[in-house]
Formats: structure tokens, C-alpha cells, sequence
């Protein structure tokens, strides 16, 4: 009795992976290539960082960032000059 469960486990478990494996060997092949297809255009040596690697919306977005950050930079230092300097009264 204990011989005979054990071999209908073992048919159901082998059998089932066995399937699993055979219809997601495609879909796991297909998935990978993708994958390394898109590894292999970040990763190559071009001298870019990676964050402009992907199109020029990258590029567009970054320098909108940079040019955001200097307007609040130069904000920021109006804001500090003019409340350290006092004003003059007249």
C-alpha cells in the first residue's frame, strides 16, 4: 500500500513537471533573449551614463532636471542674499 502511494505521487510529480517544463521552455527562451537583448544596449561601453542610454525623452528629461535644480539653486541664493543683507531705508 505505501509502495503503490508513493509511485502515484511520483507519477503525478514528474509527470506534471515534465509538462511545465515543456510548454514554458519556449516562453522562458523567448523571454531571455529579450532580456539579454536589452542588457547588452545598457551595458555597452559608449561613454553614456546609463540614465540616457534608453532614447532621447532620457536626455530631454535630464536636462529639464538639471535646469530645474539651478533655477531652486539660484532661487535659494536670491532668498539667502536677501535675508542677510538688510535693506537700506531711505
Amino acid at each position: 500500500m505505501l509502495n503503490l502511494s508513493r509511485a502515484v505521487v511520483r507519477s503525478f510529480a514528474t509527470t506534471s513537471s515534465r509538462r511545465s517544463t515543456a510548454v514554458g521552455k519556449e516562453q522562458i527562451e523567448k523571454g531571455y533573449f529579450e532580456i539579454r537583448k536589452v542588457q547588452e544596449h545598457f551595458q555597452k561601453k559608449d561613454g553614456k551614463p546609463v540614465f540616457l542610454k534608453g532614447s532621447a525623452v532620457d536626455n530631454v528629461l535630464y536636462r529639464l532636471t538639471v535646469a530645474l535644480a539651478l533655477v531652486g539653486i539660484g532661487g535659494m541664493t536670491k532668498l539667502f542674499y536677501d535675508l542677510s543683507v538688510p535693506k537700506k531705508e531711505e
